[in-house]
């Protein structure tokens, strides 16, 4: 039996090493970091602190299965992206550290961000920054039973949903809990493709 419900505080690092697992065959991530050493570690950097932030200033919601996190979506409420310069900071922090082991991924990955950035929706909404799955549990339904809380939050408070996906074979998926393609875009020239998505109210 799945339970959804709030993270706590004491899962966030295994809400990273999920979230890690789940996109190490993103076309993003493998152009990003191709190593497949170093893909993990760097992974596991981003994706906790992007958790961390969404825990203190917005919503991680949790699969929970036998006890373990097996699932995880990070929403941000209306007006909390982009980031205040504090927030970014404390998010870039532990991802800069990792320089000395990968400096060319760092500069690729903070170049596509900032792309991905000027391009994100600018009317107020509720964020569907990242969604999850472990490998051995997708296709099971729990994508959609995570994607279903942030979405209720959106309605109750009368705003729309967006997301950015870099996988084409997501489109159906979102699509099925009324996301439209709003525009496919490069965020950077010699990177791979991403499509914003729109829930409307």
């Amino acid at each position: 039996m799945v339970e959804i419900r709030e993270a706590e505080t004491a899962e966030i690092k295994a809400v990273a090493a999920t979230m890690a697992r789940a996109f190490d065959d993103s076309p993003v991530t493998q152009w990003i970091m191709p190593t497949d050493r170093l893909r993990p570690i760097a992974l596991r950097a981003f994706f906790g602190a992007a958790a961390i932030d969404a825990h203190r200033h917005g919503k991680v919601w949790v699969a929970i299965e036998a006890g373990a996190v097996i699932g995880a979506s990070v929403w941000l409420p209306p007006r909390l992206y982009p980031p205040t310069p504090k927030r970014e900071r404390a998010t870039l922090f532990p991802i800069v550290r990792l320089a000395p082991i990968a400096p060319f991924a760092l500069m690729r990955a903070l170049k596509y961000q900032n792309g991905v950035g000027r391009r994100h929706l600018k009317d107020e909404h509720w964020y569907l920054g990242t969604l999850g799955v472990e490998p051995a549990f997708q296709g099971r339904g729990i994508g959609g039973q995570l994607i279903q809380p942030g979405i209720a939050s959106a309605e109750e408070e009368g705003m729309p949903c967006y997301l950015e996906t870099e996988k084409i074979r997501n489109l159906p998926f979102y699509g099925r809990y009324g996301f439209k393609v709003t525009e496919e875009f490069i965020p950077t020239p010699d990177g791979p493709p991403i499509w914003a998505m729109t829930r409307s109210v």
